[in-house]
């Protein structure tokens, strides 16, 4: 009986320990299966926020070449209209979109150019100028900025050093564009820098931008006149440290106006003659100033030269320091001196010498062709009449123009024969190319 009872009892316990056995071993499954799931969760949720962030970043990415192409075709707009208002001269709309331009971009160098430009064209020079100056010299704009600068310091407020050097710097950023070379070629025809002119047109030919007028310059330099020449250099010596340069300049343009007007066409012949010894005394007073000046011996020369004087031009050539060696006119008025004298080997010498440092002295030419005819080179006497004959007519139509940029194509083809006759072949073959494209 109580064994009976003990083994039902003992399977009543069973009975009890089997289910918690179970529950046991139920347990560590469960256990063992949230462990597993804890591990596999966050996995696939770090792959949903990898998600999550790689869809946000395609967003903003895709916002933010949205926004650099809209920017860009805003900025295009912008350009396209400033051009537009360029092209048609209407500065006031220009002046509209450059600052909405400049609103839009603040310092945007275009969108300043634009508004410099605009400024500069409606006469809001001081604008113009703190616009413009910013412009680095990197930029491809940096040229036409430099061109503008030199025409707003080309006046008697700025020495004429300060348009020289902008335009320097202008071709040096872009040697293709024709603007600034032909304003350089006027400074220095302003200031009377012959020597600086040749340079200048053989490069604009290397850079093939040249123009037709500027082989005026190089042809016949003495015969362009500026009349505001005078009156601006008076004004740079009141504004110069040393007065000394634009003094001598400006007796140089009224002496030039003087001898391009020797018909007295302008004047009665009293008025002529007044002028020529109000000039004389200017020169002499110059002189005594500036004792040691080469363009005012110079001017001393010729002005012997003009009276029949020798001995006073071989006085004065005495005194041409040795450093102007390289210009052509001591040579020039020391074979002239020859001819008067008669002495003919020397003047071939000195003449030939003149002529190689300035092949379109038309003058000199004349003058050397007299010496061999006297020499007994008959050949050779006739082909530098001939050259003189020729650069004389071209002086003559280039002074009946109204301006040197309207060139006739009969002068451009004279101009050509010239500077072929004188073996100058890169400038006639330029020249050539000029008139076979029909360019005036």
């Amino acid at each position: 009986m109580c064994f009976n009872a003990d083994t039902q009892s003992e399977k009543r316990m069973k009975k009890h320990v089997r289910p918690s056995q179970r529950e046991t071993a139920n347990a560590k499954t469960t256990r063992g299966d949230s462990f597993s799931e804890r591990q596999a969760l966050p996995s696939r949720r770090t792959q949903l926020r990898w998600q999550h962030g790689l869809a946000i970043v395609c967003i903003a990415l895709a916002v933010l070449v949205g926004r650099h192409f809209w920017q860009r075709s805003r900025v295009n707009e912008f350009r396209n209209a400033a051009q537009v208002a360029t092209e048609s001269q209407r500065w006031g709309h220009l002046a509209s979109i450059s600052k909405m331009w400049m609103e839009y971009r603040p310092g945007d160098p275009e969108a300043r150019f634009a508004a410099g430009l605009a400024a500069y064209m409606r006469g809001d020079e001081s604008t113009a100028r703190d616009l413009l100056e910013p412009i680095e010299p990197e930029l491809p704009m940096f040229a036409e900025r430099c061109v503008l600068m030199a025409k707003m310091t080309s006046d008697a407020e700025h020495l004429p050093t300060v348009p020289i050097e902008y335009l320097k710097q202008a071709i040096e950023s872009n040697p293709s564009l024709t603007e600034h070379r032909r304003l350089l070629l006027r400074q220095y025809g302003l200031t009377f820098q012959q020597q600086a002119i040749a340079p200048l047109v053989n490069d604009a030919v290397a850079n093939e931008a040249d123009t037709p007028a500027m082989y005026v310059y190089l042809l016949a330099s003495s015969i362009v006149t500026y009349s505001d020449g005078e009156t601006l250099a008076s004004q740079w010596a009141e504004l110069a440290d040393d007065p000394e340069p634009y003094l001598v300049m400006a007796y140089r343009h009224a002496a030039q106006a003087k001898r391009l007007n020797e018909t007295g066409l302008d004047t009665t012949r009293k008025e002529f003659d007044e002028e020529t010894v109000r000039l004389h005394q200017r020169l002499d007073d110059l002189s005594k100033r500036y004792p040691e000046n080469t363009e005012l011996i110079l001017e001393q020369v010729e002005e012997a030269s003009s009276e029949g004087d020798a001995e006073g031009m071989r006085r004065w050539l005495a005194k041409v320091r040795v450093s102007s060696a390289g210009d052509p006119r001591p040579w020039h008025w020391k074979g002239v001196m020859h001819v008067m004298r008669q002495e003919w080997e020397q003047a071939e010498a000195a003449l030939r010498e003149s002529i190689r440092r300035d092949p379109f002295d038309w003058i000199g030419c004349h003058q050397l062709g007299t010496v061999l005819a006297h020499r007994g080179d008959v050949d050779a006497s006739k082909r530098y009449l001939e050259l003189g004959a020729l650069g004389n007519q071209i002086r003559r139509e280039i002074t009946d123009l109204k301006s040197i940029d309207q060139l006739t194509p009969s002068l451009l083809h004279q101009m050509h024969r010239y500077a072929e006759s004188a073996d100058q072949k890169l400038i006639a073959d330029r020249l050539k190319t000029l008139i076979e494209r029909g360019v005036e």
